[in-house]
């Protein structure tokens, strides 16, 4: 847990110990259908009904292969949090932004949509580091009810060019961060950020971007 020379804490680190059990249960739940559709194929089990057991067999081998994706975009979540999810800098704000997805429509598009967008398009294999610094950070605050809490951040957020996945520069003008995002709460995160917003002397004792 890494803290300023103020004693405010500046590095914040993502809640991964349920992407950990989801993880293991899509890969558990893959392993099942890869290894029990050739044994169908196979006649090893279901002996009773040829034509039944073939057809289980490729209806098993079939609902692996989305089964596989997920397992795989659960894995890529879990290690692209290693590193922090935020970190308070020198030069302003370092963003880790994971798995953003173009597709519209919050909390409105059904979580099965969501996922397989993310895996169609290979938007969710995506980690982008940006950088908001001081001067173009806008606003921070909390916002939404018990337990549906997010984190929102306005400001201009640069991704450098070869920093991250991206080939060219770009640029977003604000971000949100859910409560289960990360491990500390999303309120003791913002007054940290509010300290060094207001108080420029205070960074002094931060870690440089590169550092």
């Amino acid at each position: 847990m890494k803290e300023s020379v103020s004693g405010v804490k500046s590095v914040f680190f993502a809640k991964t110990w349920y992407l950990y059990v989801g993880a293991i249960l899509f890969s558990m739940l893959a392993l099942f259908f890869v290894v029990s559709g050739p044994l169908f194929l196979l006649r090893i089990v279901g002996q009773g009904d040829a034509r039944k057991a073939t057809e289980a067999g490729v209806a098993l081998l079939v609902m692996s292969v989305p089964m596989c994706l997920v397992a795989l975009l659960s894995w890529f979540n879990v290690y692209a949090r290693r590193r922090p999810l935020l970190r308070i800098c020198k030069e302003g704000l370092e963003v880790n932004v994971i798995g953003a997805s173009s597709l519209g429509g919050g909390h409105l598009v059904p979580v099965w949509v969501r996922v397989a967008w993310l895996v169609l398009t290979r938007q969710g294999f995506k980690r982008r580091v940006g950088l908001i610094p001081w001067h173009m950070l806008r606003h921070v605050g909390v916002s939404g009810l018990p337990m549906m809490k997010k984190l929102e951040i306005e400001g201009t957020i640069i991704f450098p060019a070869g920093y991250g996945d991206n080939t060219k520069d770009q640029v977003l003008e604000s971000i949100a961060f859910d409560e289960a995002d990360f491990r500390d709460s999303l309120v003791l995160i913002a007054s940290a950020i509010h300290v060094f917003q207001d108080d420029p002397e205070a960074r002094d004792g931060l870690l440089s971007l590169h550092g």
